[in-house]
C-alpha cells in the first residue's frame, strides 16, 4: 500500500502545481450552502484483488435555491485552500512551500452539480493530459423502487429503495426526515437524503456522516475554466483510451515510483459505473 501511495504522490505532485499556475481566482456561482453533508466511501477498483478496499470522504453541498454539489472532500478542500490563499495573497508563499501534496490526494476529480430546478445532472471530469470535460444526465437516470423495509441509521428512521444504474444494482437507505431529494454521487430521485447506498456486489459502497449548517458562507462554484462539453459515453470513451504514461513524458521510464503509478493506473479496472452509455 506504501508504494501504491508514492506512486500516486508522483502523479499528485505534477499535477497540483500545473493546476496552481492556471489557476483563475474567478468563479462561476451557482447558488450559496445552506447544508453541507459527508459521507465515506468505500471501494474496491481492482477485480483481480477484492481484498483491497480504499475510503475516501465526500462532500456534499445542499444549496439554498436548489442547486447541489458533490465531490471528494481533499479535491474541495484544494481548492478552497487555494482561494483562500490567492485572497489573503499568500499563495507563492504556500505554493513555494507550505503546500503538503500529501494533504490533498484525491481519488477522484469530479464535480457534480444537481439542479433540482431543471432536473439536470452536471459532470465536470478531468482526463489526463487531455483537459476539462462536462457532460449531463437526467434525473430520470434513476428509476427508483422504494420498498416496504426499514431500518434506523444515525438516529434516523430509513426506508429502502432499489435501482438499477450504470451497470450496477444499488441497494439504497433514505430518510423522509430529511426532505432532501439527494445523496451521494449522482444519486437523487427519492423522497429523502439517502444516508447509505451500496451496489449489491459490496464494491461501492456510502455511509453516512454528519449534516450540519455551515460555519461560514459555503458558495456552490466552480471555477472559471475551458471545458469540452460532450455525452456521457463519449466521455468515458475518450477516459477509457487515456493512460496515465502519456502524462509523465518528462519523467524517466526506469523510474520505480513512475512504474507504480502506471501499474495503480491499470489496476482501476472496476469504476463506479460499468454501463457508461
Amino acid at each position: 500500500m506504501k508504494n501504491i501511495i508514492n506512486a500516486i504522490m508522483v502523479i499528485i505532485s505534477t499535477v497540483i502545481p500545473l493546476k496552481a499556475q492556471l489557476f483563475n481566482a474567478n468563479v462561476e456561482i451557482f447558488d450559496t450552502a445552506n447544508l453541507v453533508v459527508m459521507y465515506e466511501l468505500s471501494f474496491r477498483e481492482d477485480t483481480t484483488h477484492l481484498e483491497y478496499v480504499s475510503e475516501a470522504k465526500q462532500i456534499l453541498l445542499i444549496g439554498e435555491n436548489g442547486i447541489n454539489s458533490y465531490q471528494d472532500y481533499n479535491h474541495y478542500r484544494y481548492y478552497r485552500d487555494m482561494r483562500r490563499k490567492v485572497k489573503d495573497g499568500t499563495i507563492d508563499e504556500w505554493l513555494m512551500g507550505g503546500l503538503n501534496v500529501s494533504d490533498y490526494i484525491s481519488n477522484y476529480r469530479f464535480e457534480i452539480y444537481k439542479n433540482h430546478n431543471s432536473r439536470i445532472i452536471l459532470t465536470n471530469d478531468h482526463i489526463f493530459q487531455m483537459g476539462l470535460y462536462e457532460y449531463e444526465e437526467s434525473f430520470d437516470s434513476f428509476n427508483w423502487q422504494i420498498t416496504s423495509e426499514t431500518d434506523t441509521i444515525h438516529d434516523y428512521v430509513c426506508q429502502k429503495a432499489i435501482c438499477d444504474f450504470g451497470g450496477r444494482t444499488w441497494e439504497a437507505w433514505f430518510t423522509m426526515e430529511i426532505p432532501i431529494s439527494d445523496g451521494p454521487y449522482k444519486f437523487c430521485g427519492l423522497p429523502g437524503l439517502i444516508l447509505n447506498i451500496a451496489d449489491t456486489q459490496a464494491h461501492y459502497s456510502w455511509k453516512f456522516l454528519s449534516i450540519e449548517k455551515p460555519s461560514e458562507i459555503i458558495n456552490i462554484e466552480r471555477a472559471d475554466k475551458d471545458r469540452t462539453k460532450t455525452t456521457k459515453i463519449d466521455f468515458f470513451k475518450l477516459q477509457t483510451r487515456s493512460n496515465v504514461s502519456h502524462g509523465i513524458s518528462n519523467m524517466t521510464a526506469n523510474d520505480k515510483a513512475v512504474q507504480k503509478a502506471i501499474e495503480y493506473e491499470k489496476s482501476k479496472n472496476n469504476p463506479i459505473e460499468l454501463d457508461r452509455k
